[in-house]
């Protein structure tokens, strides 16, 4: 028969290299994506335009809510337990703060046409300054009110019809990225709602702070993701 301690000296030693494992493969979901949307870029019609605002801001959220679950870890492995409290709670809501923001940032996509399932027709602005528009990773030419490819040089074949039948590829994956990081960072709270449950209970004042660690590998992860995910779409869009 295994002892209790037994148990908990098992589950210590599995139990990080079993968290390395589930983020090595959250990590190849999102390199599959990135690369994904390097190849269809090159290949279709592509909007290119400003990532919204809040971004920035949320991205500034997740990073102190990292930061709050740093000052949490010290402040459990000194024994200060009012402070471990309020670390957590402030991850929590820096936590909240970042997906909140990213909704916002959802709504502000939409308010210029760009919706996850919608066409080039619906983009709203002015091209050329709100939006342009690529054909295969080209700048098209936009000559009389018709669109036309870059080697086109005669303006024989407009490509108007194409266009606005097409589905906005860039603002789908946009969203695709952005949600299915939200997805896991659900997962993330969940974890730091039972890690704050325990904190208030007192079950770190024995110096077992490996729910923390564990927590704040996976929270950090979120964090340099998303950091990861953004200057991609910054940068590469």
């Amino acid at each position: 028969m295994i002892s209790k301690e037994e148990k908990i000296e098992i589950r210590n030693k599995v139990a990080k290299p079993l968290l390395w494992v589930g983020i090595v493969s959250i990590s190849m979901v999102f390199g599959g994506l990135t690369s994904g949307y390097v190849v269809v870029q090159g290949d279709a019609f592509w909007v290119q335009t400003a990532l919204p605002k809040l971004f920035w801001y949320s991205t500034a959220a997740i990073i102190l809510s990292s930061v709050a679950l740093v000052y949490s870890l010290q402040s459990a492995r000194k024994n200060k337990q009012n402070h471990l409290k309020y670390g957590l709670v402030l991850t929590l809501v820096f936590g909240g703060a970042f997906a909140g923001l990213q909704y916002k940032a959802w709504g502000e996509m939409m308010n210029t046409g760009n919706f996850f399932k919608g066409n080039l027709a619906d983009l709203k602005g002015q091209r050329g300054v709100d939006y342009n528009i690529l054909y295969r990773g080209q700048q098209m030419i936009f000559a009389n009110g018709h669109y036309y490819a870059q080697n086109d040089i005669e303006l024989i074949n407009p490509l108007d019809e194409r266009l606005n039948n097409s589905f906005n590829v860039s603002s789908g994956f946009k969203y695709v990225l952005s949600g299915l990081h939200l997805a896991h960072l659900a997962g993330g709270v969940i974890f730091l709602l039972v890690v704050i449950s325990r904190a208030f209970s007192g079950r770190y004042a024995t110096g077992n702070v490996l729910d923390i660690e564990l927590c704040g590998i996976y929270w950090h992860f979120l964090d340099i993701l998303w950091i990861y995910l953004f200057a991609f779409l910054l940068f590469i869009h």
